[in-house]
């Protein structure tokens, strides 16, 4: 699959700089063949095993860069990012954090920051499905033809929120996201509906009595 975009990207003369994949990336085969095409990536790597594995290499209280060879025999930079998180009751505990990189210099905190503005996919994926329509139907046309309608949606309350939600402050763009929820979004979408085609209070139905 990643060979095909690769392949698809070139044909669209579609220049990239550096590709950012997650977890489910991050094999030999696909490393191997960033190598080879001398592509910059960064890729979140699993951390494996109890004792050994990447597991090893959450050790000391500070981020650093290693070399690590997996049991395939690839070898790569990997580097390790030591953050402090929130548990249930409050207090920070640290969570360990395993990036490889190719072809970039980067410093753990540089890797941290700019693979953190790849999180904004994932949020994009959790808010579509609050719009996207439940199917068991296999045609892959009317389940594209979802999909497609349930990022329109996101889109456009995107744009909206843009304009009601941004905050009279100088400087970058704020917004107020409490201002206009998605879930208020499609409350008024609905509403809208309903006015175009009626609401149906009353069903009559056939008495078997």
């Amino acid at each position: 699959m990643v060979q095909r975009l690769w392949e698809r990207l070139a044909q669209l003369g579609f220049k990239h700089t550096t590709w950012y994949l997650d977890k489910g990336f991050c094999s030999g085969e696909v490393l191997r063949f960033f190598q080879s095409q001398h592509q910059a990536a960064v890729l979140a790597c699993p951390i494996r095993g109890k004792t050994k594995g990447t597991r090893a290499l959450c050790k000391g209280r500070r981020s650093y860069t290693t070399t690590y060879t997996f049991t395939d025999g690839t070898t790569v930079p990997l580097v390790m990012v030591a953050t402090l998180v929130p548990d249930a009751s409050g207090k920070k505990r640290r969570k360990w954090l395993a990036f490889v990189l190719l072809g970039l210099n980067w410093s753990p905190r540089q890797v941290y920051q700019r693979y953190r503005r790849r999180f904004g996919i994932e949020a994009s994926y959790r808010i579509l499905r609050q719009a996207r329509l439940h199917t068991t139907s296999r045609n892959p046309a009317f389940r594209f033809f979802a999909l497609a309608l349930a990022l329109l949606l996101q889109n456009v309350w995107v744009y909206l929120r843009g304009f009601i939600a941004r905050l009279p402050t100088p400087g970058p763009i704020a917004l107020d996201p409490a201002l206009f929820r998605f879930d208020r979004f499609k409350d008024f979408l609905a509403h809208a509906i309903q006015q175009r085609y009626g609401l149906v209070l009353v069903i009559y139905g056939y008495s078997s009595w």
